[in-house]
Order: structure tokens, then C-alpha cells, then sequence
């Protein structure tokens, strides 16, 4: 369950667009959501570091913040302002990718 932008409770819609989701001033549900795709980036990250493969992405030492997190999102929906009409769905593989970008390994 998200909150609407009005402020209630309302369920995700499968529609919601991207962009929606990211101009929601619900910025903590934002901050949040990217945040956890962050996370969980990172955790495959260590796993495939502990494998001994390539890592998706090689982030800075100090580590990458949530608030980092949806900076990228934000900055990336700048450049690509159609990935904005997709589903909401996207947020993860659109940080994934933004990651790729920013810090190559």
C-alpha cells in the first residue's frame, strides 16, 4: 500500500507511471522505495563479489545514501525524460542502470 499523492492510503496502481511516482510528495514512500532497490543492488553486489565475478557496479568507498540514491533516479529521469511514461515498475532497473553509468568498474 502507497500513499496517494493527496496524502491517503491507495493501493499502487499497475499504471502509475514512473514519473508519477517520482514528483509524489510522498518523498520518504520515494526515498524509500529507491532506497531499497539500492540495498538490494548492493547485496548482489557482495554476492557476486563473493563468488569472485564482476560486480554490477562499482560504487565510491564512503558508500551511496538513500538520498544519493534517488538523486540518480532523479537525474537520469533528467536525460531520459520518456523512461518517465513508463509503469512505476521500472524505478529498479532504471537505478541499476544510472548505477552502470556512474560508477563502472
Amino acid at each position: 500500500m502507497l500513499l496517494g499523492l493527496g496524502g491517503s492510503p491507495v493501493s499502487a496502481k499497475d499504471d502509475m507511471k514512473f514519473r508519477t511516482l517520482m514528483e509524489s510528495k510522498e518523498t520518504d514512500i520515494v526515498t524509500m522505495l529507491i532506497g531499497a532497490a539500492g540495498l538490494t543492488l548492493s547485496f548482489v553486489n557482495s554476492e557476486l563479489e563473493g563468488q569472485g565475478k564482476q560486480p554490477l557496479y562499482c560504487p565510491p568507498p564512503k558508500g551511496i545514501s538513500n538520498n544519493d540514491y534517488v538523486a540518480i533516479v532523479k537525474k537520469y529521469l533528467e536525460h531520459h525524460p520518456n523512461v518517465g511514461e513508463e509503469t512505476f515498475q521500472v524505478y529498479p532497473y532504471v537505478l541499476l542502470v544510472s548505477l552502470k553509468q556512474i560508477y563502472p568498474c
